[in-house]
């Protein structure tokens, strides 16, 4: 059961890091429109993915968005 769940979070994790890979400055609720993902569920994959050092946030609040550090 467990490998089903993780398999299905990873894979929604890497969806998402893509997204912002492809589509960078968006802030979670307009990546959560676009990708069709309940937006709670979007903000837990940041939070994910920015302690992994794989994103970060840049600008202000209300005009900035999330940025892949990926080197690629």
């Amino acid at each position: 059961v467990s490998g089903g769940v993780s398999g299905g979070v990873s894979g929604g994790v890497n969806k998402l890091l893509e997204f912002i890979k492809t589509n960078p400055n968006f802030k979670a609720n307009e990546i959560s429109d676009n990708i069709q993902i309940p937006l709670r569920t979007v903000e837990r994959w940041l939070k994910q993915l920015k302690d992994e050092n794989k994103i970060e946030f840049r600008g202000s609040p209300k005009s900035g968005g999330y940025w892949s550090l990926d080197k690629k």
